[in-house]
């Protein structure tokens, strides 16, 4: 199967655990769009962000999961974002078909977040739009990682009915990379290149 190449660095909010909690905090906001990171030559400015009067944003400015990069990047922290899902690597450590189905549906939906906010970059759509679609691309990852993250989970519904019975819905949580214990993190540091000394 074909790999995911994000169209942009991905930020998943379980791998900010070495920030202090008050800059966990500002990561945070930065990955809900709460706040945008304005670099300068002064340092670094976190502008917080007003969804319906864009007037007092400056020219240059940089949010989500890119701007929680260049803010670790700022204090010395490691890269811990993702910018591919390699697909083999999961189905192989998938043993069981039911857990394969709902994370092949939820990498599907990363999938097409991920093109749809390729589309909408192609098509230079309104920088609101883009914020809400990376916002979303972000937690579609999150749900793919561990589909219980947000205490909202994807939930898969479906009906059962005997012969003689009336059909009856069903809901099950879908499981997701957390239940077969793989980590995007763990497999990104794996196949990380050995920095040349």
């Amino acid at each position: 199967m074909k790999n995911i190449t994000l169209c942009s660095p991905i930020v998943l909010r379980s791998s900010l655990d070495d920030m202090t909690a008050s800059q966990k905090e500002i990561a945070l906001d930065l990955l809900s769009n709460r706040k945008v990171l304005v670099p300068g030559n002064d340092g670094l400015r976190f502008v917080k962000l007003n969804m319906h009067d864009h007037s007092d944003l400056p020219k240059f400015y940089i949010y989500g999961s890119e701007a929680v990069c260049y803010y670790r990047q700022s204090l010395g922290l490691p890269d811990v974002s993702l910018r591919d899902i390699e697909i083999d690597d999961i189905v192989m450590n998938t043993e069981d078909f039911d857990t394969l189905y709902d994370i092949l549906f939820l990498l599907n939906r990363v999938r097409m977040r991920n093109e749809r906010v390729l589309f909408l970059r192609k098509i230079d759509a309104p920088a609101i739009i883009l914020w809400n679609e990376n916002r979303m691309l972000q937690e579609f990852v999150e749900s793919l990682q561990d589909n219980s993250w947000n205490h909202h989970p994807v939930i898969n519904r479906y009906n059962t009915a005997n012969s003689d019975e009336d059909p009856v819905w069903e809901e099950e949580v879908r499981k997701s990379l957390a239940d077969i214990h793989y980590s995007l993190l763990d497999y990104k540091r794996e196949n990380e290149p050995i920095p040349a000394e």
